[in-house]
C-alpha cells in the first residue's frame, strides 16, 4: 500500500544518500553521535515511507536515540587498539 507521492519517495532517497556514511567518510564521522543519529533517522524514514515497514523504522529510531543519549559510542577498529 502506498501512502506517499513519488516525489516524497525521491526526496527521502536523496536525503538518505546525503546522510549515510560510506567508505570515504566512515572513519572521520563514525564517532559523531549527531551524524550517526541523523543517518539512522533518515534510514527510519526510508523504511517507513518507501518500505512501509513500521518495525524497522522503530528499530532505527530507537538506535538513533541511543546515539543521541550517548549510550552508543564508537569503538576503535580492532587493528587500532592499543596493547596496553
Amino acid at each position: 500500500m502506498k501512502y506517499w507521492p513519488k516525489e516524497t519517495h525521491e526526496s527521502v532517497k536523496v536525503l538518505n544518500e546525503k546522510l549515510k556514511l560510506d567508505h570515504n567518510n566512515w572513519h572521520k564521522y563514525k564517532g559523531n553521535k549527531n551524524i550517526r543519529a541523523a543517518e539512522l533517522i533518515s534510514s527510519a524514514l526510508c523504511q517507513l515511507i518507501i518500505g512501509n515497514n513500521e518495525k524497522e523504522s522503530i528499530d532505527y529510531l530507537e538506535e538513533s536515540l541511543k546515539w543521541l543519549k550517548g549510550i552508543n559510542t564508537d569503538t576503535p577498529c580492532p587493528h587500532k587498539k592499543s596493547s596496553l
